[in-house]
């Protein structure tokens, strides 16, 4: 039987998007102060590492935003996949007890049947049944009891 490949989690995958972002603005970043240096006088150059530094504040702002949304999420999807996996389990055990018991009813009404039928063929195969013998079996262990205790009688007067 082939193995099933397993879904990747939710973290993984939150956590490569969150990581693929952040990669993408860094790059960003990057590109635009390379392209800034080379494009622009040098007398201009200290507004754009100004406003390329604020660019890296914002950045950090926003990672942190981000990574505090996501931590949030996560709790958020944790709390609620425990919910309904806890009400899942509940309605499997529900539903696995009804088919038991369901099963167990079954088995028995359909041993009842085949005694019945058993039972049905067995008289009119002129057959003893269980009942028979148990009632055979009853009387035979009176019939002990009473020879038992006619033979102490005997022994008693014997003596």
């Amino acid at each position: 039987m082939a193995k099933r490949k397993s879904q990747p989690t939710f973290d993984e995958v939150l956590g490569d998007t969150v990581e693929r972002v952040r990669k993408d603005v860094e790059s960003t970043v990057k590109s635009v102060r390379k392209a800034a240096v080379e494009l622009l006088p040098k007398s201009s150059r200290k507004q754009v590492d100004s406003v390329i530094d604020r660019i890296d504040e914002v950045r950090g702002d926003v990672n942190k935003t981000v990574n505090k949304t996501v931590k949030s999420v996560r709790k958020d999807l944790q709390k609620r996949y425990k919910v309904v996996s806890g009400t899942i389990d509940k309605r499997v055990k529900s539903v696995t007890k009804d088919t038991e018991a369901r099963r167990k009813k079954a088995v028995s009404t359909f041993e009842k049947e085949a005694r019945k039928r058993a039972t049905a063929v067995l008289k009119w195969l002129n057959l003893p049944t269980r009942n028979d013998i148990e009632a055979i079996k009853r009387r035979v262990t009176n019939l002990e009891r009473r020879v038992d205790a006619i033979a102490e009688k005997r022994e008693q007067v014997a003596a």
